[in-house]
């Protein structure tokens, strides 16, 4: 029991210190009256995002920086840009369905947390954002409590403030979690930081946290499922199983998107049982996937049971956007097939009521969100849509190289690793994509097309990325070394862009 202690302890140190971390930020700058002071935080996160980047190119330029060094770096970078952003955006600039910070005549988040907050129960209505599964707002709800005593607030739209505090934890917990699944995965040195640096600076991971809603949250059990699902596989013991089930019952409970990963998890159990009954070993897996329904249907099926018979609410209900935001009126090529490349950067930015093509909603979306930001300058937004477009066209042929590779050299049930690589990950990668199409045929409206649905993607992305280019540079032809110096051009751009635009946001 000790030694289980030791290791639990150990796994989630980090999670742990960042936990800490983020609420005395938050409580000292809230008791001190500072939090989203942008013209305070803003030059304090950007300076020490310079000192940063100097430190590294000091340490690379004496040779002085080793490889867990910078993935050191790496982690602490992203860990930063996250809390500072969060600490310095309002929740009521850029959001979503947030509402009025009020219970009065509104059902956004805002209201939903407020609810349970005020009252200690669940809403007795389902109108707005209030179909959603409540596990956020409630801990929301507990941030916005625990704060109040600590701190003796009163003023519950300040307050409300302390909600940003789940939303922040839970994007980096996404980060360092995908952090654990490129360890699982075995990635080279060069995969490795590739990898990990997408994961650390892909704007969309700022927004999340900043935003007072379930996105932060289900994106985080989604990477949790996606390590354990892994880590299950690998080793079928009940300690992983029940971290699995944990993943899928709270996942669900957040938001009901997150039931889409079963076909990914039930393939390889499927896959396990199978070879266990031609090996006699398949009792303890029986008892395994009791366990694990025991676990994860009771959390997860709880609030969609209770709102149809509540409500007669579909399981797999869909609040319908406004008409302001319809898009139905445009084919499905002109959608879904084409990429109109002449508006990239024209405008810059994206306008939910006006746009209709899924592709081009998504690369956006990934790096500026649906808002217009009323910043000093565009260029940093350009830049990030451009080094975008091209890490995410390079991230689907470095899949499709790598699985093609895969296949021809009959790799792909050589070992556990291999069967993520060349199958379960290309195809949740498809799943989630196709699904999200799907989506948007059934809701042809702008805000539907948005990135913040499918965020995994972009770590499944970022896997094969970091493969094909370490086998650029090890295994190197012409093509190759053009692919990996554009690709890592790409990186490096979309790194300090991101840097710059996501810490100098001074009017919104």
């Amino acid at each position: 029991m000790k030694k289980r202690l030791i290791a639990f302890g150990q796994e989630f140190a980090l999670e742990g210190l960042t936990l800490a971390v983020i609420v005395a930020l938050f409580w000292t700058f809230m008791k001190k009256g500072i939090l989203n002071d942008r013209d305070l935080i803003q030059p304090v996160l950007w300076h020490l995002m310079i000192l940063i980047g100097i430190g590294v190119l000091i340490l690379a330029f004496c040779k002085r920086l080793s490889y867990k060094g910078l993935v050191s770096v790496i982690l602490l970078a992203g860990l930063v840009m996250r809390i500072g952003f969060v600490l310095y955006k309002p929740s009521y600039t850029a959001y979503h369905d947030l509402g009025e910070i009020t219970t009065v005549g509104y059902y956004g988040h805002a209201s939903y947390i407020l609810k349970i907050f005020e009252t200690g129960a669940l809403p007795l209505e389902n109108k707005g954002q209030y179909y959603h599964p409540p596990l956020f707002h409630i801990l929301a709800a507990c941030a916005m409590k625990v704060t109040g005593k600590v701190l003796r607030i009163t003023d519950e739209v300040y307050l409300f403030e302390s909600a940003k505090i789940i939303s922040c934890t839970a994007t980096c917990f996404t980060f360092l979690t995908a952090r654990k699944i490129l360890k699982e995965l075995e990635l080279g040195k060069t995969a490795f930081v590739t990898a990990l640096s997408i994961c650390a600076f892909l704007p969309i991971h700022y927004m999340l946290g900043g935003w007072v809603n379930n996105d932060a949250l289900v994106t985080f059990f989604m990477t949790w499922i996606i390590l354990y699902t892994i880590r299950w596989f690998k080793n079928p013991g009940y300690a992983n199983i029940v971290f699995l089930a944990l993943g899928f019952g709270f996942g669900i409970f957040s938001k009901i998107s997150c039931a889409l990963f079963a076909a990914f998890t039930g393939s390889f159990m499927l896959v396990k049982l199978v070879l266990a009954v031609r090996g006699g070993t398949w009792k303890p897996l029986i008892g395994q996937f009791a366990v694990f329904a025991l676990i994860a249907m009771p959390i997860g099926l709880y609030y969609p049971i209770r709102n149809y018979l509540m409500f007669g609410q579909g399981l797999n209900f869909v609040l319908r956007p406004g008409d302001n935001v319809y898009c139905g009126e445009h084919g499905f090529v002109e959608r879904f097939v084409l990429f109109p490349v002449s508006r990239l950067l024209s405008p810059v930015y994206l306008n939910p009521f006006e746009e209709y093509n899924l592709n081009f909603y998504l690369v956006k979306s990934a790096v500026v969100g649906e808002f217009e930001y009323h910043h000093v300058e565009e260029w940093p937004a350009a830049v990030l849509v451009v080094c975008n477009l091209i890490l995410v066209v390079q991230s689907v042929f470095s899949a499709a190289a790598v699985c093609v590779q895969g296949f021809k050299e009959k790799a792909v049930t050589s070992s556990v690793r291999a069967q993520f690589l060349f199958l379960g990950l290309p195809g949740l990668w498809l799943w989630i994509y196709v699904n999200h199409l799907i989506l948007n045929v059934r809701l042809p409206y702008g805000c539907t097309m948005d990135f913040r649905y499918i965020v995994p993607t972009s770590l499944l992305g970022a896997v094969y990325l970091g493969l094909y280019v370490e086998k650029c540079l090890t295994e190197p032809t012409v093509f190759r070394r053009i692919f990996a110096g554009i690709g890592m051009a790409a990186i490096l751009f979309l790194t300090a862009a991101g840097m710059y635009m996501f810490s100098n946001m001074f009017k919104f």
